[in-house]
């Protein structure tokens, strides 16, 4: 066992949902690469967000008013994870009741689809270029890469040699936005681009290649997209 399993053992939950912060998410992606426990936790709850979306409220009301014990309790790290995605308005189209209901669907449900997703082989690597929206001389590549969590990125972005007389001190600050076929965007990574160099960093979504809509390179503080890129 991975001597760090204890201490990551209980963010399963939280990353599938996208509620762990940019420096939260980077770290547990490391501790995956070598914990064999953790990605296979990890695999099972992958279904999670994709389930979510398709349960109407009407099937939620029924679900929230079958008696107890009708349906397995979701696990309590689980829940938690839910709440704190909704104080992020991660799920701001969901009831807090909807989403405990969805849950205990899906605690039923894995026991189907998890051995489909841990068979499922992995997609080739797949290069994605960006497309600039603004006149910034900055341009950007992309590697993704099926994995049994998600999708691995890896982003090379360079800027131009001009602007260096107004560069702020480190650069500007950037970062890469991940789209899901619904229009939900996340924050995946963060970083300062300075003029006449390359960024190379690597990041993560619980999201599936053909879950991805788009990637999208945007300034911080003003939230201005910079370059899209989409997928084949």
């Amino acid at each position: 066992m991975n001597p760090d399993h204890a201490r990551f053992a209980e963010w399963d939950s939280a990353y599938v949902l996208g509620a762990l912060s940019p420096a939260e998410r980077r770290e547990y992606e490391e501790h995956l690469e070598s914990c064999e426990l953790c990605r296979r936790s990890v695999a099972e709850l992958t279904p999670i967000p994709g389930l979510l979306a398709r349960l109407t409220p009407e099937r939620a009301a029924v679900l929230l008013e079958e008696p107890a014990g009708a349906l397995p309790a979701p696990r309590p790290e689980l829940l938690v994870a839910v709440r704190r995605e909704g104080r992020r308005r991660r799920l701001r189209r969901m009831r807090l009741g909807l989403v405990a209901a969805a849950a205990a669907v899906v605690v039923v449900l894995t026991a189907i689809l998890v051995p489909l997703a841990l068979v499922r082989p992995a997609a080739d690597a797949q290069t994605v270029a960006f497309d600039a929206v603004t006149d910034v001389p900055v341009s950007a590549i992309a590697t993704l890469t099926q994995v049994g969590w998600g999708t691995r990125i890896e982003l090379d972005c360079s800027y131009g040699d001009a602007g260096r007389s107004t560069a702020p001190e480190g650069g500007w600050p950037y970062a890469l936005y991940v789209v899901d076929r619904d229009g939900n965007s996340s924050e995946v990574s963060s970083w300062r681009a300075n003029p006449g160099k390359t960024a190379r960093l690597e990041a993560g979504t619980s999201l599936g290649l053909e879950e991805i809509a788009s990637l999208e390179v945007r300034a911080l503080g003003s939230g201005d997209v910079l370059l899209v890129g989409d997928p084949d």
